[in-house]
C-alpha cells in the first residue's frame, strides 16, 4: 500500500488508464492496415540498416506492430487470432489494473518498452547478441505478471483442455532459458528485456518461498502438536509405565504418596507393591 501511495503522490500524471488495451487496439488497426497493404509492415520492423541510417523512430514502431502477422495464416485465421490475442490482451490489462492499479500498470509498461528498445538499440548496433526480441517479449512481460499475480487461472489449450496459466508461464520461462544456456551472452540481452519484471518479480517470489517455508514449518509443528495431544495419557503406571492407551483393561489408582499405579503394582491397602 505505501508503495501505491508513493506512486500516486509522485507519478500520477503518467497513469494511462486501459493503455495495454490502447496499445492492442492500435496493433489492431495496424493489422488491418498491413493485410490491404503488406508493404507497410516494413514501416514497423527494426533492422539494423535502419538504426544504422538513423531511423531511430523503429525503436518505438515495433510496439504497434501486431502479435499475428497478417500473413502468415492467410486473412481469415490471421484475424481470428487476432481477435483472439485482442481478448487475451483486455484481460492481461484488466487484470494488472485491479492488482496494482493503473499508476503502476502504466509505469510497468512504459519501463517494458523503454528496456526493450534499448535491447533492441543494443542488439542492432553489435553491443549485446542479437535475439528474437520482437513485440512477442513485450506480450511475454506482460504474460508473466500476469502469470505471476494469478497462477492458478486457466486457459484454453486448442479450446478444449483447461491448463493453469503457471504451466504456459514455465514453457516460455524454459524456452528462454534453454536459448540462454546454448548460448550464454543472451542472458544479458534477455535480461535487459525483462528487466521491469525481474525487478518487481525476484523480491515477490523470495517473499512468496519464505512465506511458503514458514508455513509448512507451522504445519508440521501443529502436526506434531496434534499427534503428541492424542498420545497424551490421563493415567501411567509409575512402576511399569502402562497406560490406558497401551492395557485398556488396566485400572489404575493413587497411592497414599500421590503416585498413581496400575492395580498389579498397588496393594488392596492402597500402598505400593515392592517392583
Amino acid at each position: 500500500m505505501g508503495l501505491n501511495v508513493n506512486l500516486e503522490k509522485n507519478f500520477s500524471w503518467l497513469a494511462f488508464p486501459g493503455l495495454i488495451r490502447a496499445i492492442v487496439m492500435l496493433q489492431s488497426v495496424v493489422f488491418f492496415v498491413i493485410l490491404f497493404n503488406s508493404e507497410t509492415a516494413s514501416y514497423f520492423m527494426v533492422t539494423p540498416e535502419g538504426i544504422a541510417n538513423g531511423q531511430y523512430w523503429r525503436l518505438i514502431s515495433w510496439i504497434f506492430y501486431p502479435f499475428v502477422d497478417p500473413n502468415s495464416y492467410g486473412p481469415v485465421f490471421s484475424a481470428f487470432f487476432m481477435f483472439i490475442i485482442l481478448r487475451i490482451s483486455f484481460l492481461f490489462s484488466d487484470s494488472l489494473e485491479n492488482a496494482w492499479g493503473e499508476i503502476q500498470t502504466s509505469l510497468y509498461v512504459y519501463t517494458t518498452i523503454i528496456c526493450q528498445a534499448l535491447a533492441l538499440y543494443l542488439s542492432a548496433t553489435g553491443f549485446l547478441p542479437a535475439a528474437s526480441l520482437t513485440n512477442q517479449m513485450f506480450y511475454i512481460a506482460l504474460f508473466f505478471a500476469f502469470a505471476t499475480l494469478f497462477p492458478n487461472v486457466e486457459f484454453l489449450l486448442f479450446f478444449v483442455l483447461p491448463v493453469k496459466v503457471w504451466i504456459f508461464a514455465m514453457i516460455s520461462l524454459a524456452t528462454i532459458v534453454f536459448s540462454c544456456l546454448s548460448f550464454p551472452p543472451l542472458l544479458l540481452t534477455y535480461g535487459l528485456a525483462f528487466f521491469p519484471y525481474l525487478v518487481w518479480a525476484i523480491p515477490r517470489l523470495y517473499h512468496w518461498s519464505k512465506y511458503r517455508n514458514q508455513l509448512n514449518a507451522r504445519r508440521v509443528k501443529f502436526k506434531s502438536q496434534s499427534s503428541d495431544s492424542q498420545g497424551q495419557t490421563l493415567h501411567r503406571c509409575v512402576v511399569c509405565n502402562r497406560t490406558e492407551l497401551s492395557d485398556p483393561q488396566l485400572d489404575f489408582r493413587v497411592a497414599e504418596n500421590g503416585d498413581e499405579y496400575c492395580l498389579d503394582h498397588l496393594g488392596d491397602d492402597g500402598k505400593p507393591l515392592a517392583s
